[in-house]
């Protein structure tokens, strides 16, 4: 595609065929991952000549100014070189547009932007507003004509009842299939790769069931705190924020019986049962403490300095049917921790003969961040005269090749790109979101009933020793990124 160099703000003059409109336009999200996204897909031609993106926000900014303030994100985030053709390119593409979208008058502003056959809204912002945009949007007209989709970033409502009342006041202004609540976790190249893995070699395909595979751990750690999302994590924590989603969703795709084809509603159907028959055994929370110079959580700005807020939360699941009936299956997610890696830890029963005495089990490790690859560690003969067994592993570090990082897409490029061509598999439909929040309050119950107590952990640890203990109790170990078996 030809690229027109234009001057910074300056129009298109066609009347655009899709307009992008983002709700929340001068938030972090909007800044970190969803504008540096649009630019690599104008940087690989996937954004068309008459394409339009609305920037909506409260901040009294002029186009020039939210123009300023965006480059250097833009220059920040870009996995490719930051090319100034290619972004004077993109800017004729943008609108800022201030107002209040709390203010129903205020929709009047949108008048002199027009409206395309095709319209895509992205609600980057706190789901208490979901239902005043929609409403915004309704009252103006805009919903009347042409096609409405609308994407609706985490967390969907704050509590089961109140996803139900969002969904449901959404359902009256949009087409349920044109509601499309965003993972990005969905969007990961090394998530999308756990169903190439089993489905696509014999080797685990034929494996993945209870007589074989001995447990499976899921690891979300991150070294950073809250820094500027103290209100928001006073409202979600560790469990709404990560784990009855990501955490749920990447589980999901590692334990989910083989679907008939890899079409949404097949993927959707596997899901579900998975969801749907999933048991909560063991739970454990925490929240991070200082360390030196590092302050606690509680100290936190936007942060009661009395919060029971979760930033820590580990648990044990289950399958009641299934191939995978019974294997424990532990998730672990927290902040401030020794590391920084999401990774799945698939770990095989041990051989069940004395052969060869044999003291390592074999273990399938999927690095999905910082680090993305596969890697395989089992039994083999040591070099020398005697039969002695040591462990090796085979390592594909995907993300170590060059071209493999140019060519792989950021998780929001990936999930827009779909979005915008009309493809909804790799965002959470309803039953999903709902099952997930079914889970979520499961968590919740069981910690009122149980009277499970916040732990302090000190802050760059591996978290609270109780999520040791709970694997310990059960005869195991949380193994790290880079561990390879017991």
């Amino acid at each position: 595609m030809e690229v027109t160099t234009l001057k910074v703000g300056e129009k298109m003059s066609n009347k655009p065929s899709l307009v992008f409109t983002i709700f929340g336009s001068t938030g972090d999200l909007t800044y970190r991952k969803l504008l540096p996204a649009l630019y690599h897909l104008k940087h690989r031609s996937h954004l068309a000549d008459d394409f339009e993106i609305r920037c909506i926000g409260r901040r009294d900014y002029t186009q020039a100014e939210y123009l300023a303030i965006i480059e250097p994100w833009i220059r920040k985030q870009t996995r490719f070189k930051f090319d100034e053709t290619t972004y004077l390119a993109f800017t004729k593409h943008i609108r800022y547009i201030q107002m209040e979208f709390t203010n129903m008058d205020a929709y009047d502003k949108l008048d002199d932007y027009p409206c395309g056959a095709d319209n895509l809204y992205y609600f980057a912002v706190s789901p208490e507003f979901f239902t005043v945009i929609s409403e915004g949007l309704y009252k103006s007209g805009y919903l009347k004509n042409g096609t409405h989709r609308v994407i609706l970033e985490k967390p969907f409502g704050d509590s089961l009842k109140h996803a139900k009342e969002v969904n449901h006041a959404l359902n009256q202004w949009f087409n349920d299939k044109h509601i499309y609540h965003i993972d990005h976790y969905l969007g990961k190249e090394m998530i999308q790769n756990i169903l190439a893995i089993r489905f696509s070699n014999r080797l685990f395909e034929s494996v993945w069931n209870n007589e074989n595979i001995e447990q499976i751990q899921i690891t979300a750690a991150e070294t950073v705190g809250v820094e500027t999302r103290g209100s928001y994590y006073e409202q979600a924590g560790a469990i709404k924020d990560m784990l009855q989603n990501h955490l749920l969703q990447i589980m999901s795709y590692v334990v989910m019986e083989r679907p008939v084809s890899l079409s949404s509603s097949d993927m959707v159907n596997k899901q579900i049962s998975v969801l749907a028959n999933v048991s909560l055994d063991k739970l454990v929370i925490g929240q991070y403490g200082a360390i030196d110079e590092h302050r606690a959580y509680r100290d936190e700005n936007n942060v009661d300095p009395q919060s029971m807020i979760d930033t820590y939360a580990a648990v044990r699941l289950h399958l009641d049917e299934g191939p995978l009936k019974g294997v424990p299956i532990y998730l672990r997610t927290g902040k401030r921790l020794s590391q920084r890696a999401t990774y799945i830890k698939v770990i095989f029963k041990a051989n069940g003969n004395d052969l060869y005495q044999c003291k390592h089990r074999e273990v399938l490790t999927i690095k999905v961040q910082p680090d993305e690859g596969i890697s395989l560690s089992f039994n083999a003969k040591k070099p020398g005269t005697i039969n002695t067994i040591t462990e090796v592993k085979m390592d594909f570090c995907q993300s170590c090749i060059l071209e493999n990082r140019i060519n792989t897409p950021e998780a929001y490029e990936r999930l827009l790109d779909d979005a915008f061509n009309h493809d909804d598999g790799l965002f959470t439909p309803w039953p999903i979101v709902e099952l997930s929040w079914h889970f979520g309050e499961a968590i919740t119950k069981k910690i009122v009933n149980e009277k499970i107590e916040l732990s302090i952990y000190p802050s760059y640890t591996q978290g609270p020793i109780e999520a040791d203990q709970m694997l310990k109790e059960d005869g195991f170990y949380w193994l790290e990124e880079d561990e390879l078996s017991y």
